[in-house]
């Protein structure tokens, strides 16, 4: 498998899925922010204590980090492009 190949597919997935979280597409990121508060519940549960520790996602907000994956998708998609113009 060709190295563009590999960057080209990786950041297009990463972005789509970044973009698809930080763009809120159809409550995707309410959704993800749901299971992941229902997840906090259940291991507060299971550990015996009512208040689950924060982490840094519940801190600052899932939208911030998925604009950051979409980014990080688009750089790796311009760089499958760019080895693929240059032949290297």
């Amino acid at each position: 498998m060709p190295v563009w190949l590999f960057l080209m597919l990786f950041g297009l997935s990463a972005s789509v899925a970044g973009g698809w979280i930080a763009f809120n597409v159809r409550g995707a990121a309410d959704a993800v922010k749901a299971f992941q508060q229902r997840s906090h519940e259940l291991s507060a549960l299971a550990a015996g204590s009512f208040t689950p520790r924060p982490n840094r996602v519940t801190r600052f907000g899932l939208r911030p980090y998925a604009a950051l994956v979409g980014l990080a998708g688009v750089v790796l998609l311009l760089a499958g492009v760019a080895e693929l113009l240059t032949g290297g």
